[in-house]
């Protein structure tokens, strides 16, 4: 029976997975040159804890090489063992958070991006088998979760305007348990939940919260490299 809204859809693990799926299979992916950018993929990995759907994200440790102490999408560089990139956003997520490429059931690709960094993002969505024991690398802090219901609603969403690439863009923020994503990540993820409600999601401004987080952040990580 098909679901009227979207209350109803994301209490229905199957009936969202092929949602998902339909979506992304019958869309028009849009791709970008991969011309002197560093080919990566990340995993937007889709669990159903307690029948609750939500995303799986880390926070980055600050020993790492990129974006320290930041919440993120397992993910990283593509190696030249990897057949293609699906693989390097499940060998990835199995590195990170210790789940088996076997057991992630991959429902479709989402549009590429470009990080500030210039690295290529493809973001492979996959649902991943509920209970699972994750296991985190040195790589992460912790595990979190974001709630698929929370950030399906308009009013959660916050953005401000900067310019890349020589356009105007949306930096968008999402406050979560855990503290604020934000930046590729958070474009990625808007980008998902875009999808699935069918429209473009409200944003308003940016808290002063969710500032003073990021401004926190990007503080530590020029005293950590300064220190190091």
């Amino acid at each position: 029976m098909p679901h009227t809204n979207l209350e109803d859809l994301i209490k229905d693990e199957t009936a969202l997975k092929l949602h998902i799926k339909s979506i992304l299979e019958n869309r028009q992916r849009r791709l970008i040159p991969k011309e002197n950018l560093r080919e990566s993929a990340v995993l937007i990995p889709l669990s159903f804890e307690g029948g609750e759907p939500s995303v799986v994200v880390t926070k980055r440790s600050m020993t790492v090489e990129h974006h320290r102490g930041e919440i993120s999408f397992p993910g990283g560089s593509s190696e030249p063992e990897d057949p293609d990139l699906v693989i390097t956003a499940l060998r990835e997520a199995e590195e990170e958070i210790g789940v088996s490429r076997d057991d992630v059931e991959v429902l479709g690709l989402l549009d590429d991006h470009i990080s500030i960094l210039g690295y290529h993002m493809t973001p492979v969505v996959g649902a991943v088998p509920c209970p699972y024991r994750f296991t985190i690398n040195s790589e992460s802090e912790v595990l979190l979760r974001v709630s698929l219901a929370s950030a399906l609603n308009d009013r959660v969403w916050m953005a401000e305007k900067t310019t890349f690439m020589g356009r105007e863009v949306n930096i968008y923020y999402l406050e979560i348990d855990g503290g604020i994503l934000w930046g590729a990540s958070a474009r990625i993820f808007k980008h998902f939940v875009d999808l699935i409600a069918g429209r473009t999601l409200c944003s308003g401004p940016v808290s002063r919260k969710a500032k003073d987080w990021v401004r926190e952040l990007l503080s530590r990580q020029t005293a950590y490299v300064a220190g190091s």
